[in-house]
Order: structure tokens, then sequence, then C-alpha cells
């Protein structure tokens, strides 16, 4: 048993949260990772911007098709080089984590930021000094966490500082909390190098800190002049079988988020992963 979720932003032309339930529910698919301000990159979505009402009102629609918000993301670069736009940012994620109860969320998701004021792979995001400053910023943001008793999710990749599982074992040693948890996405820590290790990366990661893993997301890929490029689930490389009776063995339940797998191909991949699943029982 595995509850399945998608980026509400994989669906195309949602520009009202009716339409968002209602393409949503077509899918078969009933939990969302919703992340504002790219549903709905029309709506005022910053920190000044939410309040109880907005969540409730989100909450309510959605509850009409039987959907609900599991994740609600607010992806922000915590470690921001200008400390101005910084500040900005972890403000913004702190509103996420004081109003996400109101939207029925779990959670709220980010990945660990970069060095640089853009988002790219940088061996400079491999320092010490990147990782503890990390350390320190998801030790705020974990506080409000548990202030709000609302799990902070946090998402490592190869462009950020919490770029490998030895990083994530440092990060929960150094920060003991109940409210972090990791959302582990095996395609952001692998290469065109090493993608044939793609299910042993999952099993490590399970036995080095599954009870730590959150949330699990499955990017399908195809591999293009040494570059991992996204695809709908079942058109590329991921071996989500075995990955999907990894999770089903180890957290029946968790959320499993089907990111870049887009619009009629959520259904599709859906349909794959239950035929999966049968077959283990």
């Amino acid at each position: 048993m595995l509850n399945l979720a998608i980026r509400g932003h994989d669906l195309s032309n949602v520009t009202t949260v009716e339409a968002l339930a209602e393409k949503t529910q077509v899918q078969n698919i009933q939990t969302l990772q919703l992340a504002l301000g790219l549903s709905f990159p029309d709506w005022p979505s910053d920190a000044e911007n939410l309040n109880p009402g907005l969540g409730q009102s989100v909450k309510g629609i959605l509850r009409k098709r039987n959907i609900q918000v599991g994740i609600l993301s607010c992806y922000i670069n915590m470690i921001h080089p200008d400390k101005t736009l910084r500040e900005a940012a972890l403000t913004k994620f702190e509103s996420y984590v004081r109003h996400a109860r109101y939207f029925g969320a779990t959670m709220v998701a980010t990945e660990t930021g970069n060095v640089l004021p853009e988002i790219c792979y940088t061996e400079k995001n491999f320092t010490d000094e990147a990782f503890e400053e990390m350390v320190q910023v998801i030790k705020r943001l974990v506080k409000v966490g548990e202030e709000q008793q609302m799990l902070i999710g946090i998402e490592p990749g190869l462009n950020h500082p919490l770029y490998s599982l030895d990083r994530v074992e440092q990060l929960i040693q150094q920060i003991d909390s109940d409210y972090l948890g990791i959302i582990l996405d095996p395609t952001n820590l692998i290469t065109s190098e090493t993608y044939q290790n793609q299910v042993t990366l999952v099993e490590q990661a399970f036995e080095r800190f599954g009870e730590k893993i959150v949330a699990v997301h499955l990017k399908d890929y195809q591999i293009q002049k040494d570059k991992l490029i996204p695809v709908n689930l079942g058109s590329g490389e991921i071996d989500y079988p075995a990955i999907c009776r990894l999770i089903a063995k180890k957290k029946p339940g968790l959320f499993v988020v089907l990111e870049e797998t887009k619009d009629q191909a959520i259904r599709e991949a859906v349909q794959l992963i239950e035929q999966v699943l049968i077959k283990e029982r």
C-alpha cells in the first residue's frame, strides 16, 4: 500500500482550485503536493498573503472531490548569499509552516538551497562551511515546526549542500527533532554514471535513516548526452517496480509523489504502480 500523490503543477491548464480538484480526481489520485506559487502563479502567496481563511477554503474545495493536501511546498534558497533575500525566503517558509494546518497538510517541504544565487550544480556546495550554514538554517525552521507541531520535509539533491546519504545522516545527528523529516528523491542523488545504483541507494537510505523518511519522489528519466532528463513514469530508466516494492514493505502508506509525470500520463503511471503492488499481495 502506498499513498500516491502528484504535484499540483504537473497538471496543465489549471487556474482554479476547483479545476485542480477535478483534474486530480480524474487521474485516480487523492493526495497533492501543493506549491501555491507554481499551481496558481497569479495568486499572491508570500509570507504576508497566507491566512487561515485561504487555507480553509482550499481544503474545503479539495475535500468535495475527496482530495487532500499531503505536502505543502515552499521551495526556497535557504542559504542565499544575499542575506536580505535569504531572510525574506526564510520568513516566507515560516509563514507556510504556521498556516499549513489550515490547508490540511502534514508537512512543509523544501530543498536546501545553494551557495550561489541560482540553483545549479557547483562543488562549492560540498564544503563543510556550506553544510554547517545549512544546518543552522534548518535548526531555525525545525524550531518553528516544533512550535506549530508541523513536520519540516527536507529534500536532498546533488545541486545542494545536502548532496549525499552521508550528509543526510550528519544532518539528522545534528538536529535531534521529531519534526525533521527527509523527502527522498533518488533521481536527485544520481548521475549518468551512477544511475544503475538507484535501487541500492534507496535501500541504503531506508537502512540508514528510514525512520526519518516522510515521503519519496518518483521521478523517471532518460539519459541524454550524460544528463538525466525527466520523463513520464514508465518511459525511462527508473526501476520503479523495485523501488515501490521496497517502499511498500518498509513504510506502507508512505507518500509517493509522481514528480514530472504530466497530465494523462499520471493515470497510466498509477495503473503501472498498482499492477506492481497487486503482484506482491
